[in-house]
């Protein structure tokens, strides 16, 4: 069932309800009110009674009528009626347990008089002991009234019922005419290419400022976000074949080279070596790709523990040392002895690991290298090289995925090493950052807000 078809279902009942307990009210009001009315007539003609008495005897007389349609009767210690109005008769309308109650109160009664609901009310009469004053009227205009009243409540109601279903229903359709709107608007977005920029894939923002134009902003922001990680999935699946393209299609020609006839062992060797060195590229390629697939899921889990800084940093420089030395540099730690923080050592020694490699490519021979680490609430850790210093224009986006700062391929470089610092940087809760010295050179770090550990070792 639909949505406003609900709403107006249950604002329909809601109404009837509503209604129904107002008529009732009403009902019961009207109905007290005229009962009120004819008691207070009725207490008139009961004081009135005794004028139905012939003076100085104790005979019935016709002392004239009753006004209006009342019944009056005088009765007698004996039962026996000693004056009435006309058209009463002769027979008490009371019963002679409700005479004997009627002799010590005023009661009040509703009975059947001449097959007509009548209302009764008898009291001492003054001034003669053992005598009752009786008045009473019938109650066909009442109920006559009441039956009406009730009537036309019920038609009213249907009406009222009728009209406020078919209001709620004219503005739940009004109210939900702009997500209608929406929906279509994000359907038609779903028949689009995907290749639509994210300018192309948002939907109307009503001027309305209400919920739904809030709706419609948090969709547009999600479109967004879709259209972007798709754009950059894209972008990632794109550069990731372009870059493996390469050492495949290496591998490929030195495997064909070597299967020629004719081939010396010695170039065989040379072909399979240089096969080697592309299928190591291949795979580190791919780890990369792999690590950074999985920090896009959020799945780069950590094992934080608390480690210090100084020996992990050291080993970095450790196994860096043959390609430093084969690079003529020397790298130095400048890291405080007691610098500790909760970090995963691991991810930090690859961050570190990856920093040190870039530096290695661009440092002049003969150059230091200098791996810093230093913390107050924070850590931070930088490596930081003599080299030309990276371009202008590539500094904001010395992060991005496949970005090289001018270097040929043949360096090595896939242009995924500083993206890596970069997600371990953001795993940690912290981020990556380049600079360059203004005396010449690069700093690469990491800043790890609230790893430092201020506790004793």
């Amino acid at each position: 069932m639909p949505i406003r078809l609900r709403l107006a279902v249950a604002f329909a009942l809601a109404a009837a309800a509503i209604f129904a307990l107002g008529a009732w009210l009403f009902i019961n009001g009207l109905s007290s009110a005229q009962l009120s009315t004819i008691d207070s007539q009725l207490a008139v003609q009961l004081g009135q009674a005794g004028r139905y008495l012939v003076a100085g005897s104790q005979s019935a007389s016709a002392a004239g009528p009753a006004p209006g349609e009342y019944l009056v009767q005088v009765i007698d210690a004996a039962g026996r009626v000693r004056g009435a109005s006309p058209d009463t008769g002769t027979v008490p309308l009371l019963t002679a347990a409700e005479l004997a109650q009627a002799r010590h109160g005023q009661i009040w009664l509703n009975q059947a008089v001449d097959e007509e609901n009548t209302r009764i009310t008898a009291a001492p009469l003054a001034g003669r002991t053992g005598w009752t004053a009786v008045a009473g009227v019938s109650l066909e205009s009442f109920e006559s009234t009441m039956s009406q009243a009730e009537r036309e409540l019920a038609a009213a109601g249907a009406i009222f019922v009728v009209i406020a279903c078919a209001g709620a229903y004219w503005l739940a359709r009004a109210a939900l005419s702009p997500v209608e709107r929406l929906r279509r608007q994000v359907a038609a977005l779903s028949a689009r290419p995907l290749q639509a920029s994210t300018e192309e894939s948002g939907i109307e923002v009503p001027a309305t400022r209400d919920e739904i134009a809030a709706l419609a902003t948090t969709m547009n922001d999600l479109l967004g976000r879709l259209q972007r990680a798709l754009s950059r999935q894209r972008a990632f699946v794109a550069d990731a074949s372009h870059e493996l393209r390469t050492p495949l299609a290496v591998l490929r020609g030195e495997l064909e080279l070597a299967d020629r006839p004719g081939r010396s062992r010695e170039e065989l060797a040379a072909a399979v070596r240089r096969a080697a060195t592309e299928a190591d590229r291949l795979a580190r390629i791919t780890g990369d790709l792999l690590l950074l697939a999985r920090s896009d899921d959020d799945r780069l889990s950590l094992q934080l523990e608390q480690a210090e800084l100084r020996p992990l940093l050291a080993h970095s420089a450790e196994l860096a040392g043959p390609r430093l030395a084969e690079a003529g540099l020397t790298c130095r730690v400048d890291v405080p002895a007691d610098l500790r923080a909760r970090i995963d050592p691991d991810w930090i020694s690859q961050a570190v690991d990856n920093l040190l490699g870039n530096a290695l490519r661009f440092a002049p021979r003969g150059s230091v290298i200098v791996l810093a680490a230093w913390g107050g609430a924070d850590l931070d850790i930088e490596v930081r090289d003599d080299g030309p210093g990276f371009p202008a224009e590539f500094l904001p986006h010395a992060f991005e995925r496949f970005r090289r700062s001018g270097r040929s391929r043949g360096d090595g470089g896939a242009g995924l090493g500083l993206a890596i610092v970069q997600a371990i940087a953001v795993a940690h809760g912290g981020v990556a950052a380049a600079r360059n010295k203004p005396g010449g050179g690069a700093v690469v770090g990491l800043h790890l807000p609230g790893h430092r550990d201020l506790g004793p070792g």
